[in-house]
């Protein structure tokens, strides 16, 4: 074959593929992070090449746009198998470091004709200048591909103050909204800046910010946080400013709800997003009065078209596909029981957007095809799924038994600031990682945002997303696996620290359903965990906790994807509790205790548990709706990420075991209250 036609069978393939860098169809995105979080922005890419006659690396050389020092812009390089036979990437290199990091991507790993291998980059600026580097791509059969790097940070005065720090609604009434209280994000440098999203998650709420607003210097802007108690006790949560050049930075909020004698709707006002054209389900709530309780629409007000509400306050049917983007306002009518009757009207929000590709009129799943929904483990008690008791922990509860409690708490106290070496260090840093496939990849990323903007979170913690796609329970069973290496050599120096600083991890590594029975691919799961444990221990020596989490609900992603569909979503977090339960019972191969024989795990726990089924509230009120996740009902979008993202925080800030030293010991110390500002 001559070599035009040898560069043809190559060009033809590379060309069908070239719209995938173009910014119109797929846009590259630019992330915000003090700790490698970033803005939304584009990237310019070169055309494709190839690196041999069976091998293509796209793009063939990256420019990434200009940045803000302490963000980072992020780009994909796609190795791809254009032959006909097996090609293998033994290794790859980034430089220099850190400039330029590896994010996401495996080596060495092979790719079967038309597959493709995704490698994610990062450019992260250490000043105001122009840098250049290069991704080297080397293969099995000796040959290597450089894609150039190259990238310009600038640095900016401006700085962001938001006054106050934090916010507290104290004993308000059940179902009642609070009086709201200001925040002032206030401009004391010198160079303006954009506040381009205001967001908190419920039971708080923020008015006052519509669309981006420029603060020039010595300027400021206020938005009003409200508190929607929706459950008697405390709650926690965060209000986080997003900036253009600044990254994120936020308020710390706590709000207590007091049980109310008067008649309130317990129901947030915002109701579960909705789907055009799919089933829908939302449980209106009451509390105070005198039950039972009567719900009706208020005179002249109507659901949106194809929906229903039911006295006993189930609204229920299907969203005309003909209903608007947007969101639908209606008003209802509530009624007690009392004497004459005491009556009520609220009003409620619905967004309904567009399907998502996703199966969203799988509202919820039941068990093994009868009428009989899944409920929550959390939920199950002493009930039993397939013969198996509920609760998180032995006997049907959700409580950690004391003596695990008690040493997980002397754990906690004592964890400190260590250097690079893992040595005590007052100025040194302690890490909480997180280890998992791409869903728990994404979720963190937003997590490690948050926690990074509440200036409630200990000055000494650094939190690193070490998730990755593919990250799978069986394949972290390999101590040797690209994975760990990318979380060792990669992520974790990339965020200043080093895997003897790794304190605590959050693990949700999971993989797609086994053959077998519930029984069998339970037993696999746990037997896949109790290894990839074993290795936590073996690669971080300063690991003490480490906090175990099933996946969320998966029934949108039935019919169009095998990976973890429901049940097998819900049957994780069986596996997950028999793992906890052996370390309870004392297997040597799980022992964190010094005092009963060689240590060969950290110390377990459940971290938060995020299931419930689909739009039917689990106890505590959470349901995952359509609009949560992507096409492929697996992978969240923005509102689920920022969701999964607020259990983890909750969890993180009033867990016993982690309050120590996830939270910082002054929260009003002069290092929490230091302005946020980029040299």
């Amino acid at each position: 074959m001559g070599i035009v036609a040898q560069l043809s069978e190559v060009l033809a393939p590379m060309h069908a593929r070239s719209h995938r860098n173009d910014p119109k169809v797929n846009p590259y995105r630019v992330r915000f992070a003090p700790t490698r979080i970033g803005v939304i922005g584009s990237l310019a890419v070169l055309t494709a090449a190839f690196a041999t006659a069976s091998e293509s690396v796209s793009p063939t050389s990256i420019s990434f746009p200009t940045v803000t020092v302490g963000l980072y812009a992020g780009a994909v390089v796609d190795v791809t198998n254009t032959g006909s036979t097996l090609i293998t990437v033994t290794s790859v290199s980034v430089t220099p470091s850190p400039v330029f990091y590896m994010a996401n991507g495996l080596a060495p790993a092979s790719a079967i004709p038309g597959q493709t291998l995704p490698f994610d980059l990062r450019f992260v600026p250490t000043a105001g200048q122009s840098f250049s580097g290069q991704f080297r791509v080397f293969f099995s059969d000796g040959t290597n591909v450089i894609v150039p790097l190259s990238g310009t940070g600038v640095t900016t005065s401006a700085v962001a103050s938001p006054i106050p720090l934090s916010l507290n609604f104290a004993n308000e009434p059940l179902g009642e909204a609070s009086a709201p209280q200001t925040v002032t994000v206030s401009n004391t440098g010198s160079a303006p800046f954009k506040i381009e999203a205001v967001r908190t998650f419920p039971p708080f709420m923020v008015s006052g910010f519509s669309k981006y607003v420029e603060v020039k210097p010595g300027k400021a802007f206020s938005v009003q946080v409200s508190f929607f108690g929706t459950a008697v006790g405390p709650a926690t949560g965060t209000l986080t400013f997003y900036y253009d050049v600044l990254p994120p930075n936020g308020v710390t909020l706590s709000g207590t709800a007091t049980i109310t004698g008067s008649l309130a709707a317990t129901t947030f006002p915002t109701l579960p997003a909705a789907t055009q054209g799919a089933a829908y389900s939302a449980t209106l709530t009451a509390a105070g009065g005198v039950p039972p309780y009567t719900w009706s629409l208020a005179s002249g007000s109507t659901l949106p078209s194809g929906l229903m509400l039911s006295n006993s306050g189930i609204i229920s049917g299907s969203i005309a596909s003909t209903v608007a983007d947007g969101n639908d306002s209606f008003t209802t009518q509530l009624t007690d029981s009392d004497s004459p009757p005491n009556m009520l009207n609220q009003s409620f929000t619905v967004g309904v957007a567009a399907p998502t590709g996703a199966v969203c009129n799988n509202i919820a799943y039941d068990v093994l095809g009868t009428s009989t929904p899944l409920v929550p483990i959390t939920d199950l008690g002493t009930g039993t799924y397939q013969g198996i008791q509920g609760g998180l922990y032995p006997g049907g509860t959700n409580v950690r038994p004391s003596s695990q409690d008690a040493y997980g708490v002397n754990l906690a106290n004592a964890i400190q600031p260590l250097d690079v070496n893992g040595n005590p260090d007052p100025a040194g840093k302690y890490v909480l990682l997180s280890i998992g496939q791409s869903d728990n990849e994404i979720s963190f990323a937003q997590f490690v945002t948050n926690a990074t903007a509440d200036p409630s979170t200990s000055p000494n913690l650094v939190v690193v997303d070490g998730g990755q796609s593919q990250a799978g329970a069986k394949i972290l069973q390999n101590l040797n696996s690209g994975h760990w290496t990318e979380i060792v050599s990669s992520l974790l120096p990339e965020a200043g620290v080093s895997a003897n600083q790794v304190v605590a991890v959050w693990l949700m590594a999971i993989d797609s359903p086994p053959s077998g029975t519930f029984t069998n691919s339970t037993a696999q799961l746990q037997a896949e965990l109790e290894v990839d444990i074993q290795n936590l221990h073996t690669l971080f020596p300063n690991l003490v906790l480490t906090y175990l989490s099933s996946r969320y609900y998966a029934g949108y992603s039935n019919g169009i994807r095998t990976t973890d569909p429901e049940p097998y979503s819900y049957q994780q977090a069986f596996a997950i509790k028999n793992v906890i339960q052996d370390q309870l019972n004392g297997l040597p191969s799980l022992n964190y205790n010094p005092s009963l024989g060689p240590v060969m795990a950290p110390w377990l726990s459940w971290g938060p548990y995020t299931w419930a089924n689909g739009l039917l509230p689990r106890g505590d009120g959470l349901v995952w709706t359509c609009q949560d996740l992507r096409d492929d009902g697996i992978h969240p979008v923005l509102a689920g990420s920022e969701k999964e993202s607020n259990l983890l925080m909750n969890f993180f800030r009033t867990d016993d075991t982690t309050e120590p030293w996830f939270l910082a010991p002054h929260p009003s110390s002069a290092e929490a209250r230091k302005p946020l500002k980029t040299k």
